[in-house]
């Protein structure tokens, strides 16, 4: 259970001296970076820095992450019922016309790949992974080779999606990780926050929201608040159009926490939805140990399925991973599982789906989004109830 946290001196307290000098490092050539920039550098670029520096960032250093004893639980951990029902509905896709050919962005340590493979099995004709980690490659590499010897051919890691693209793009918790802007509200005004290096510390810094990179995407929402902080996502508007213009024909399957717009600006969330997770537990201030920490923000599902209309593609459905995972024949799975397995086994399958489908875990915070390119778009099993695209 992730567990909230105020006080972060005790959390942090059980830091390696190893991780200590990885964050430390980290934070140096952040320091140096703000110095020659004038000052201060924009949120994103400090997120950038924090999650994908090389070697050091929270995301391409080798320190343990995945799971129970590391920072966060992903749906593909818990069960692996979680890949099997999306092969239904990605054999599904593939009975419609989309070629033979996954895509996954972010694969972690492999564990969605490993499970997709074993269920489809010969049907894939290659199963391509983008990484940017160099540890996380190395870990999947393994993963996949330990579990699924014999579909070791089907996998190819790329550096960028292909032109022309046939077949299934899938991207699991991805969304939440890609660098966003914060914008602070005061008065009704809008400015940009930004990283800076003060008295020994990281700190924000408000600067005038004159950027144009934020203001030609008129993703600046107006708003007439007062000390009112909040996320805007050019980087998840710049992967929507990539994948659109990149897909030639076939599907879109985005799986992340969010919300539709409106939730996401209510005037109840004065503090955005910005947060860290370090060892199981959701630490406010994002500027302390970089590196050692996951950088997360939901996901603003209203802005993703605007973007992806604009550029052509066909938006097929929007709802909950509960909703999904139903639809894509969980009842009879469960139903098999329990005919075939001990009562103990069988238990603790349905303890582990339980927590992927339950409104109070993942079940509800998850949403599912579809969208495809030239394909008929009753091909999707998974958005045939529990509709949600309505609050979009």
């Amino acid at each position: 259970m992730v567990m909230m946290v105020n006080n972060t001196t005790e959390l942090f307290a059980s830091l390696t001296p190893e991780e200590i000098a990885l964050s430390n490092e980290l934070q140096q050539i952040i320091i140096q970076e703000i110095e020659t920039s004038g000052g201060m550098i924009k949120f994103s670029r400090y997120m950038e820095l924090a999650l994908y520096y090389p070697r050091l960032g929270y995301y391409s250093n080798p320190l343990f992450k995945f799971g129970a004893k590391g920072d966060f639980i992903t749906a593909p951990l818990i069960s692996n019922v979680f890949g099997y029902l999306l092969s239904r509905q990605i054999s599904e896709l593939f009975a419609f016309g989309t070629a033979a050919n996954i895509l996954e962005f972010g694969a972690g340590n492999g564990k969605l790949a490993v499970d997709i493979l074993s269920s489809l099995g010969d049907s894939i004709d290659h199963y391509y992974i983008i990484e940017l980690s160099a540890n996380l490659i190395a870990w999947q590499k393994e993963t996949i080779a330990n579990k699924v010897p014999h579909l070791v051919d089907k996998v190819r890691w790329l550096s960028d999606i292909p032109d022309g693209f046939n077949g299934v793009i899938l991207a699991n918790e991805v969304l939440d990780a890609q660098p966003c802007e914060l914008i602070s509200y005061r008065d009704g005004l809008a400015y940009g926050l930004g990283v800076a290096y003060t008295n020994s510390k990281l700190v924000y810094q408000d600067y005038p929201l004159n950027n144009q990179d934020i203001v030609n995407t008129n993703s600046v929402p107006q708003l007439d608040y007062h000390d009112y902080v909040t996320e805007v996502h050019i980087a998840n508007q710049l992967f929507m159009r990539t994948l659109a213009n990149k897909l030639a024909t076939g599907a879109i399957l985005l799986i992340d926490y969010g919300v539709s717009e409106n939730e996401y600006y209510h005037p109840h969330k004065a503090r955005g939805t910005l947060r860290g997770f370090f060892r199981q537990h959701v630490i406010d201030d994002v500027l302390i140990y970089p590196g050692l920490m996951d950088i997360t923000c939901s996901v603003n599902w209203s802005m993703i399925a605007r973007t992806a209309i604009d550029n052509d593609l066909d938006f097929i459905g929007y709802t909950n991973q509960g909703g999904f995972l139903i639809n894509c024949g969980l009842d009879d799975v469960m139903r098999e599982l329990q005919v075939q397995l001990p009562e103990g086994q069988y238990l603790q399958i349905s303890n582990q789906v339980n927590k992927l489908i339950s409104h109070n875990e993942m079940g509800e915070l998850f949403k599912v989004c579809g969208f495809s390119k030239n394909l008929p778009q009753d091909s999707w099993c998974g958005f045939t109830n529990f509709d949600r695209s309505y609050a979009l």
